[in-house]
C-alpha cells in the first residue's frame, strides 16, 4: 500500500514536471514566431498610411475651375496637395496633386496655364486639362515628355454633368483616369517625388488662426483661412463662404497652408489678361500650422527641379501628415493675418 502511494506521487510529480517543461517550450516557441512589427507604408506627398501599391502609381495633377459658377467643386478634399495660383483677373484656379487616394467625381476641369505645368513636371504626373492657354500651347508641344491627358485629345475618361453650364460642368474619376493611363502604358511609380511631411515638431511662434488673402488683378477675389483645432487645420472661406465639397458637403480641411510670393503680371500680349506665374527662381513666403506661422524660402532653380521649402535659417519645415494647401500669391497680392472674430476659434 504504502508503495503504491509513492510511486503515485513519483507519477504525479513527473507528470506536472512534463507539462512545466512543455508549457516552457510553448512560450519560447511562441516568441519565436511571433512576427516582427512592420512599419506600414506612408505617402510621401501626405505622410498618411497607405500602401505599397498606391504610392507605386504616376501622380495625377488635375486642372480644377474656380470661377463662381465652379463652386463648389468636387474631388479636392481625396488630393495629397493642391496648389492655388491666379490664372486670369483676379481669379484663381487650383491642380489637385492624387497619388494614393482616389476620388469618384473630380471636377470641374479646365484649362492649364504655364506655371502649373512647370509645377506638374515635379511629379513627372499625368497632366489632366481641357484645353490651355496660347503660352501653355508652346510648352506642351516642344516637351514630348509631359503625360498630357488633353479632354481635347482624350474625351473619353471625362463626362459633362446637365446640372451645370458649359464650360463649368465637365468632370472626371480618378478610377477612370487610371484606367485610361494603363491601356496607354503610362501608369508606374514615379522616382523622385516631392516629400511633403516632415518629422520635425510644430515649434513655430507667430500667431496665424486667422490668414487673409487678396491675389491681385481687376476681380478681387478674397480667400479667408481659420484654424480650427478640433477640424485639425485650416478651413477656407472664398468670398466669404466656406469652401466645401460638393459630393460630400463637408469642409475642406487644410493641414498645413503654404503662401509662396511670386512674380506675376499679364502676358503682354494677352487679349483676356492671362497671368505670367513665375514658379522658378526663389523667393519667400510663410508655412501656417496649428494656428501658427514662421517666415520660409522656397527655391526652383530650373523648369525641372523639384521646388524646395526651408524655415529662413534653411531647416527643412515642420510640414505634418496630411493634405498641403500651396497658395501661389502674387507679389502684388496681399497677405495679412488677423486676429479671429469673436466667437470664433
Amino acid at each position: 500500500m504504502v508503495r503504491l502511494r509513492q510511486t503515485l506521487t513519483l507519477l504525479a510529480i513527473l507528470l506536472v514536471s512534463v507539462g512545466l517543461l512543455a508549457g516552457c517550450r510553448g512560450k519560447q516557441g511562441d516568441a519565436r514566431e511571433r512576427p516582427a512589427r512592420v512599419a506600414r507604408p506612408v505617402c510621401p506627398l501626405d505622410g498618411l498610411p497607405t500602401t505599397e501599391a498606391a504610392i507605386a502609381r504616376r501622380p495625377l495633377a488635375v486642372m480644377i475651375e474656380n470661377a463662381p459658377a465652379a463652386r463648389p467643386q468636387s474631388g479636392l478634399a481625396t488630393a495629397c496637395v493642391v496648389y492655388e495660383a491666379i490664372t486670369e483677373g483676379g481669379i484663381t484656379r487650383f491642380m489637385a496633386v492624387y497619388l494614393h487616394r482616389d476620388a469618384a467625381t473630380v471636377g470641374p476641369v479646365r484649362s492649364v496655364r504655364p506655371h502649373f505645368i512647370q509645377l506638374s513636371r515635379e511629379y513627372a504626373a499625368a497632366l489632366v486639362h481641357c484645353g490651355e492657354s496660347y503660352e501653355a500651347l508652346q510648352i506642351l508641344a516642344a516637351d514630348p515628355s509631359i503625360y498630357d491627358l488633353d479632354q481635347m485629345q482624350y474625351p473619353h475618361p471625362f463626362w459633362r454633368e446637365r446640372a451645370r453650364r458649359v464650360p463649368h460642368n465637365l468632370y472626371t474619376a480618378t478610377g477612370t483616369l487610371r484606367a485610361f493611363m494603363r491601356q496607354h502604358a503610362w501608369e508606374g511609380a514615379v522616382s523622385p517625388l516631392p516629400r511633403w511631411y516632415g518629422d520635425q515638431p510644430v515649434r513655430l511662434h507667430d500667431p496665424a488662426a486667422v490668414a487673409a488673402l487678396s491675389f491681385g488683378g481687376a476681380v478681387k477675389y478674397r480667400l479667408r483661412l481659420e484654424y480650427h483645432a478640433e477640424k485639425g487645420g485650416y478651413l477656407r472661406y472664398m468670398d466669404g463662404k466656406l469652401h466645401v465639397d460638393r459630393e460630400s458637403g463637408e469642409a475642406l480641411v487644410a493641414r498645413n497652408v503654404i503662401i509662396q510670393r511670386v512674380r506675376a503680371e499679364p502676358y503682354a500680349a494677352s487679349k483676356h489678361g492671362t497671368y505670367d506665374v513665375t514658379v522658378t527662381g526663389a523667393g519667400l513666403g510663410y508655412l501656417l500650422v496649428d494656428g501658427r506661422r514662421t517666415d520660409i524660402r522656397w527655391a526652383k532653380p530650373s523648369y525641372y527641379d523639384i521646388t524646395t521649402y526651408t524655415d529662413a535659417a534653411g531647416a527643412p519645415l515642420p510640414l505634418q501628415p496630411g493634405q498641403t494647401w500651396v497658395e501661389v500669391l502674387p507679389a502684388d497680392g496681399a497677405v495679412s493675418f488677423p486676429a479671429p472674430a469673436a466667437g470664433r476659434p
